[in-house]
């Protein structure tokens, strides 16, 4: 939506031509409330669509007849709500709608499948892949020894196409020379592990936490430096416990991760 095509569903909703708007003309409780109930309402009719840029506050401020202050009042309680988001230097925008996968612990199924099945387009950006070698930390984590050969993958994860997360992975040499960049900039990890190598994935670990975007991962993920991340951690062993990856996903704020638990067998 362009600033020509906003500023006439602005108008129109403030003049009162769609149903159930708020406009100055016909003032329902304080001034900060009807700027709410103006974007709620835009976004809910979709006047106002996932990613558009809202009026800025000043467009806002002169189309209700109040101040600035009053705006920001307004739409500061919308970014809490995570309806919007504001970005230093380029406006206000309707947040991406928030994406969200579900893990059962009883099952070895990928974020891919969830996102397939709900009928999404999904696609991947291969960004590296290149050999390197294990720091402490990787050889740990992979059983290596230290400085032994491995291979680095980055890629981003793009649904509908609005990037929704950054995968960054470590492989031993010897899983990843099998590797043709064709697959990777195509299908899924597990999938490439299990259907194009014919391994076997035994169990998967995972640990879930959080942290705040620096200025290389904010760019390479389209938000602010600074802006909270969700991070999974993941560890893919084959049946005989060996270690053939170990990485991490990284995704903006909007995303969730619904865990389904259930009772062994026998209570």
């Amino acid at each position: 939506m362009n600033d020509d095509s906003l500023g006439m569903a602005g108008t129109a909703g403030l003049n009162g031509a769609g149903p159930g708007y708020n406009s100055p003309m016909n003032p329902v409780g304080p001034l900060y409330i009807q700027i709410q109930n103006f974007i709620r309402q835009g976004i809910h009719k979709g006047h106002f669509k996932e990613g558009d840029r809202l009026p800025s506050e000043q467009e806002l401020a002169e189309r209700f007849g109040t101040t600035r202050a009053t705006v920001a009042r307004a739409l500061q309680q919308l970014v809490f709500e995570k309806i919007i988001v504001r970005r230093t230097g380029s406006g206000t925008f309707v947040s991406p709608r928030k994406l969200e996968v579900r893990v059962d612990t009883s099952l070895l199924e990928s974020f891919e499948d969830h996102v397939l099945a709900a009928g999404e387009s999904l696609r991947y950006e291969l960004v590296a892949f290149h050999a390197g070698k294990a720091d402490e930390d990787a050889a740990e984590r992979l059983g290596l020894e230290v400085d032994a050969p491995t291979f680095d993958l980055e890629r981003l994860r793009i649904v509908n196409d609005r990037i929704v997360a950054l995968e960054l992975r470590h492989l031993p040499e010897s899983i990843a020379r099998g590797m043709r960049k064709e697959w990777l900039a195509r299908y899924s990890i597990q999938y490439v592990l299990t259907e194009c190598l014919g391994l076997r994935i035994g169990h998967m670990e995972n640990v879930v936490s959080a942290t705040i975007a620096s200025a290389g991962i904010a760019k390479k993920l389209d938000v602010n430096t600074g802006e909270a991340l969700l991070v999974r951690e993941h560890t893919i062993h084959d049946l005989q416990g060996r270690t053939l990856l170990w990485g991490k996903t990284v995704y903006p704020g909007q995303f969730s991760v619904r865990y389904s638990l259930r009772p062994r067998a026998g209570g």
